[in-house]
């Protein structure tokens, strides 16, 4: 990939996160300065860096106690959403990232499972993500 995709593809995963443009770019930049060593010359970035860049991404977001708290509680569970995005914007943060990880970027759980939350925590999140976004996105269509 190269590195124009790559800042991109960082930035969607930020910005599907938290929803917003201004802290997207900062998460993106923030996970990706983390990995600027790993860059070659040759303007070819490889998928371990791509992956372990989506990975500081999502720790950065899940570390920040308050991402998302505020539009959770003002939105509620039972917001209709216009698209994926604000379907995505209805779930808590931890079940966000869980949702981003595995459904968007097709990543393996086991991948950021650790420190902040643990594989089965992680793994209930999923589940019950998709359970509300099908519901969320079921209202939209109907």
């Amino acid at each position: 990939m190269n590195m124009d995709k790559y800042f991109k593809k960082t930035y969607t995963v930020a910005f599907r996160l938290t929803g917003n443009e201004i802290k997207a770019g900062d998460m993106a930049y923030a996970a990706i300065e983390q990995y600027s060593s790993d860059f070659k010359l040759s303007d070819f970035i490889h998928m371990e860096t791509i992956q372990n860049t989506a990975k500081e991404v999502c720790r950065i977001f899940l570390a920040d106690s308050d991402n998302g708290i505020k539009l959770f509680k003002s939105l509620g569970v039972n917001t209709e959403a216009g698209s994926f995005q604000d379907a995505l914007m209805t779930l808590n943060p931890m079940t966000r990232a869980a949702v981003v990880w595995r459904d968007v970027l097709g990543y393996e759980i086991d991948d950021i499972a650790g420190d902040l939350c643990s594989k089965n925590e992680l793994y209930r999140e999923l589940n019950n993500g998709r359970r509300q976004m099908k519901e969320i996105l079921r209202n939209t269509i109907i």
